[in-house]
């Protein structure tokens, strides 16, 4: 079997599975809520009814194993102090040429997948852009699942995997209410503020959002290299998101 083949069903089996697990982990959740099995039936009807008659503007992809290989070389780059600047910005690199190359770090990271058709993926994604002189710029602190300057590109595992943590999460604690396990770390909070502050709060969140996201991505990477005494691995993770649940028309009542 040819290497696009194993590819091809790699890609396949990984998107399904993923799908399934959010399925299933949200209808839980729906039932621990107190909804039906016949309203949840409804509402899935809805949800999926007259799907000709949505227009969407995004491209679909799936990338199965690429986006790890992905996501962890825009990772890497901004870890490595010998590849970011005075700014603490990753600094643009050679395709090939050199210990201080996209080739290299890619090969650095570990990639399954050849420098070439990684660096495919990250350009029509828009996560880095090639400049004049040739060299690789990163555009985005990591590898973005999706981005309409890109002509609106999204990794469908991507996007499950994210859905797939979270509820797992949310799914973990309401079953821990019952003893299933001890609840895990999951917060978030909101309240209504005058709309003229959202881009004052959306620059607070994606700042201390990404500070966050990169003290876990480096602790992880630090310590994925450790062996198991027991031979028994667990995968783990932490995300953080903005809240956003629309405009209201007058400031809620106190009290």
């Amino acid at each position: 079997m040819n290497a696009a083949a194993l590819k091809f069903i790699d890609r396949d089996r990984h998107g399904q599975a993923l799908l399934d697990d959010v399925v299933r982990l949200f209808t839980d959740l729906l039932i621990a809520s107190g909804a039906t099995l016949a309203m949840i039936d409804v509402a899935m009807s809805k949800a999926v009814a007259g799907p000709n008659e949505r227009q969407s503007t995004t491209t679909f992809t799936e990338l199965g194993a690429l986006l790890r290989d992905c996501m962890e070389v825009m990772c890497a780059w901004r870890r490595d102090v010998a590849l970011v600047g005075n700014n603490g910005e990753p600094t643009p690199l050679e395709v090939s040429a050199g210990k201080k190359s996209f080739e290299a770090l890619c090969s650095n990271v570990g990639c399954k997948h050849l420098p070439s058709e990684i660096l495919k993926v990250l350009l029509d994604f828009g996560a880095v852009s090639i400049s004049a002189d040739g060299r690789v710029v990163s555009e985005t602190p990591t590898f973005l699942l999706g981005r309409a300057a890109s002509g609106g590109r999204l990794a469908t595992d991507g996007l499950l995997k994210q859905l797939e943590g979270y509820l797992h999460a949310v799914h973990h604690n309401v079953c821990s209410v019952s003893g299933k396990g001890k609840p895990k770390f999951e917060r978030a909070c909101t309240v209504a503020v005058a709309i003229e502050l959202e881009p004052i709060f959306d620059r607070l969140v994606r700042t201390r959002g990404q500070e966050f996201i990169d003290s876990i991505d480096e602790w992880l990477e630090r310590n994925a290299k450790h062996e198991s005494a027991s031979g028994t691995y667990v995968e783990l993770g932490a995300g953080a998101y903005f809240v956003d649940l629309g405009i209201r028309p007058a400031r809620p009542n106190k009290g």
